[in-house]
C-alpha cells in the first residue's frame, strides 16, 4: 500500500513562526490603536480644559478691570493686562452685553463682526463654556458669565461678560500631539514587532533544529534525533526516535522473513529440478515439472530482490545517476559482448536522485537487462530533472511490448507469482521499488520501434 501524502500548508501562513508573528502583530496593532485612541481623547479633553482655565483667568482679569460710570455704562481701560485683547485679529476676544442683549463693549481685537458669538444672556453668577460656531461660521471656545454692578445712582445693572478664543492654538496643540503620538506609536509597534520576531526566533529555534535533524535522518547522515530539546519537544523527538527504530526493526524482520522463506525453498527446488532431469520420467510430466520449477525459482529470485530493497523509509542519500548507469552498462556490455549491442547513455554528470544505492542499481539493472534481452542492437538510457522529479527512460529497438501486457505487468496489485514464467519479474521488481519512493513506472512505444520504459522518482 502506498503511503498517504500529508497536505502541507503553503504560502506565508504555512510557517508557524509567520502565524505567531501575524497574530502578535494584530494584537499589538489592536492594543496600540486602543491606547492611541484613549490617549488622544484624554489629551483633547485636557487641552479643552486648559482652554477653559485660560478663559476663566482672562474673565476674572476683565472683571477686575471693569468699571461703571454714573450713567450705568460699563467700560474697560484702553490697555488691558492681556495684550492679545488689544491686537486686532489676535484670536482672543471679549464682549460685554447689557440686560437687553445690546453690545455694551468689545475688545480692540474683535474688529471683525464674524468673530462675535451668538448673544446669550446669563443670570447673575451663571456661567457657561462650550465650543460654538459664530453666526458667521467661525469655530470658537466661548465662556459667558453673568455679573451685576450698582451704578452711581444706586441702580443695579446686569451684564453678561463673554470671552472667546478661536481654535487656532487648540488645533495646533492637537496636531502636534497627534503627530508625535502616531510617529512614536509607529516606532513602538515596529520595535515591538522586531522584538517579537527575535523572541519567536529564539523560542522556535529548537523546532528548526529538530527539522534539520529529521532531514539528516532522511538523508542518511544520522540514524536518530540526538539533540537535547525543551520538555515540550523532547516527548515528540523521543516518539519519533521510537517510530524510526520500530520502522527499522519491522523492515529488518520483513527482509529476514522473505530471505528465510526464499532460502527455505531453494532445497526443495533443487530436488524438484533433479527429478525433472531424470530420463525415466514421462516427457510431459518432466516438462510440466521443469516449467513449474522454473516458475518457483523466479518467485524465489523476486522475493530475494524484494527483501534486498530498502525503499524510501530507510536512510538514503543523493546518488549520481550517471555513475550507477555507467557501472551497469559496462557490466552488460561484457555479458552481451557477442551480440555487439550499442549502448547510449545520455545523463548529466550532476543529476542526482535520493535513493538507496542498492535500489537504484536494482531499478536500472532490471530495466537495462530487459532492454538487452529484447533489443536488436541498440539500448539507450536517458535521465533528466523535471518538475515532477527525476525522470529516467530506457529504450530499445526490439519488438516492443503489447499495450495489454504492459498494463498487466504494471497494474497495481499484480503479484510476481501471477506473471508468466520468465516475463515480467524484472519490471515487477522495478515497480515495487519505485512505488516505495512514491514514484511511477510506465511503458510505451519507443521512437526506435521497441519498448520505452519511463520511471519517475519524485523529489524528497
Amino acid at each position: 500500500m502506498r503511503r498517504r501524502r500529508v497536505a502541507r500548508a503553503s504560502g506565508f501562513f504555512g510557517s508557524l513562526r509567520a502565524r505567531l508573528l501575524a497574530v502578535s502583530a494584530v494584537v499589538m496593532l489592536g492594543f496600540t490603536a486602543l491606547a492611541v485612541g484613549v490617549l488622544d481623547n484624554a489629551f483633547e479633553r485636557t487641552a479643552r480644559g486648559s482652554v477653559q482655565e485660560q478663559l476663566n483667568a482672562q474673565l476674572y482679569a476683565l472683571l477686575t478691570a471693569a468699571e461703571i460710570d454714573a450713567g450705568g455704562n460699563i467700560f474697560f481701560p484702553e490697555r488691558l493686562a492681556e495684550p492679545r485683547f488689544s491686537v486686532a485679529g489676535s484670536g482672543l476676544y471679549a464682549f460685554a452685553y447689557d440686560e437687553g442683549g445690546r453690545q455694551a463693549w468689545r475688545s480692540n481685537s474683535a474688529v471683525s463682526p464674524s468673530v462675535e458669538p451668538a448673544v446669550r444672556l446669563m443670570r447673575l453668577g451663571e456661567s457657561s463654556f462650550d465650543r460654538e460656531i459664530t453666526p458667521r461660521g467661525i469655530a470658537e471656545f466661548v465662556l459667558r458669565f453673568g455679573v451685576a454692578w450698582e451704578s452711581g445712582a444706586g441702580e443695579q445693572r446686569d451684564f453678561t461678560i463673554v470671552v472667546a478664543e478661536d481654535l487656532t492654538r487648540y488645533r495646533a496643540q492637537i496636531v502636534a500631539f497627534r503627530t508625535n503620538l502616531f510617529f512614536w506609536g509607529a516606532v513602538g509597534i515596529g520595535a515591538l514587532v522586531l522584538l517579537q520576531f527575535a523572541i519567536l526566533n529564539w523560542a522556535l529555534r529548537p523546532l528548526s533544529a529538530v527539522t534539520r535533524e529529521i532531514q539528516r535522518v532522511e538523508q542518511g547522515t544520522q540514524s536518530l534525533i540526538e539533540g537535547d530539546y525543551p520538555d515540550e519537544i523532547s516527548g515528540l523527538t523521543r516518539n519519533i526516535n521510537r517510530l524510526i527504530e520500530s520502522s527499522q526493526r519491522s523492515l529488518q524482520r520483513y527482509r529476514n522473513s522473505l530471505g528465510d522463506l526464499a532460502h527455505s525453498l531453494k532445497t526443495p527446488l533443487a530436488v524438484l529440478r533433479g527429478l525433472s532431469e531424470e530420463p525415466s520420467r514421462d516427457g510431459a510430466v518432466r516438462d510440466t515439472l521443469a516449467e513449474q520449477t522454473r516458475r518457483m525459482a523466479d518467485i524465489v529470485d523476486y522475493q530475494l530482490k524484494r527483501a534486498a530493497s530498502s525503499g524510501s523509509d530507510a536512510a538514503v542519500r543523493a546518488l549520481g545517476v550517471k555513475s550507477v548507469a555507467d557501472k551497469i552498462v559496462r557490466t552488460l556490455a561484457k555479458v552481451h559482448a557477442d551480440r555487439g549491442i550499442r549502448f547510449e547513455v545520455d545523463i548529466d554528470e550532476r543529476l542526482q536522485v535520493m535513493m538507496d544505492e542498492g535500489d537504484l542499481m536494482e531499478v536500472l539493472g532490471n530495466l537495462l537487462e530487459n532492454a538487452c534481452k529484447w533489443c536488436e542492437s541498440h539500448v539507450a538510457i536517458r535521465a533528466a530533472s523535471e518538475s515532477a522529479g527525476v525522470r529516467i527512460r530506457v529504450e530499445d529497438d526490439g519488438p516492443g511490448v503489447d499495450p495489454d501486457v504492459a498494463r498487466d505487468v504494471l497494474r497495481r496489485g499484480v503479484r510476481a507469482d501471477q506473471t508468466t514464467p520468465g516475463q515480467g519479474i524484472g519490471l515487477s521488481v522495478v515497480r515495487t521499488i519505485v512505488e516505495s519512493y512514491d514514484g511511477s513506472v510506465s511503458i510505451d512505444a519507443s521512437t526506435r520501434g521497441g519498448a520505452s520504459v519511463r520511471v519517475t522518482i519524485p523529489r524528497r
